[in-house]
Formats: structure tokens, C-alpha cells, sequence
């Protein structure tokens, strides 16, 4: 705990400078130990968005919530399939395309890791 601040964050939970870039969140992601940090992760990514980039997103994409796992992969999908879709403006192209990638990248880290866990 700091004495002046207060207790500190833990440091994946602390957004890379509010950004949504998927290159501030992939090495999080890949580094990940074990299912419940992961989400952790993309829960912190997921609260990063902003509003206004919120807006630039499809209504069904927007949720910052991710109650599961399942959710997750679910998500992860979607987010792809809107991403190949998309004829938005370069922006709305671009935040999509971000969330689609850091979302898809959870997924394939979440694959691993609970795979993983059934031969320990």
C-alpha cells in the first residue's frame, strides 16, 4: 500500500495511457498466467474505451461488461465478424479492427491456458 495514495493498482489492471491500440495490450495478453488474470486483462481493456469511440462501434460491441469465459469467446467472434464487414468511416475501421484483434488474441490465450490446465 502507498502511504500517500492509497493502495496501488496492480499494474494490469491499469490501462497503457487509456489507449485501445491492440499493440499496448498483446504482450498482457500473451503473458497472461491463468484464466482469471486474462480476464482480468480484458476486463481492464474493455474499460478503457472511451464514449466517443464507444459510439464508433456497433451497439452489440459496445458493452464494456464480460460477465464469463464464454462471453469472451462469444465477443471475440462477433467483434471479427463485424471487423470483416465493416464499410464505416477510416476511424469507426480502425477501432474495430482494434477490438477484434486484442479480443481474438484473448480468445486463442484463453484456448491455450485451459488446455493447459487439464494436464496439470
Amino acid at each position: 500500500m502507498d502511504r500517500i495514495q492509497g493502495p496501488t493498482t496492480p499494474a494490469y489492471l491499469q490501462p497503457l495511457a487509456q489507449s485501445v491500440d491492440f499493440k499496448h495490450w498483446q504482450g498482457r495478453i500473451q503473458l497472461a498466467a491463468d484464466v482469471d488474470e486474462l480476464m482480468r486483462i480484458v476486463r481492464a481493456y474493455l474499460g478503457a474505451w472511451k464514449p466517443h469511440q464507444l459510439r464508433h462501434v456497433p451497439w452489440d460491441l459496445a458493452a464494456t461488461a464480460l460477465p464469463s469465459c464464454d462471453a469472451l469467446v462469444s465477443r471475440a467472434v462477433m467483434t471479427s465478424h463485424a471487423d470483416l464487414k465493416c464499410t464505416g468511416t477510416d476511424m469507426e475501421r480502425w477501432l474495430l479492427r482494434q477490438m477484434a484483434l486484442t479480443l481474438s488474441a484473448a480468445s486463442t490465450r484463453l484456448r491455450f491456458l485451459e488446455g493447459f490446465n487439464q494436464y496439470l
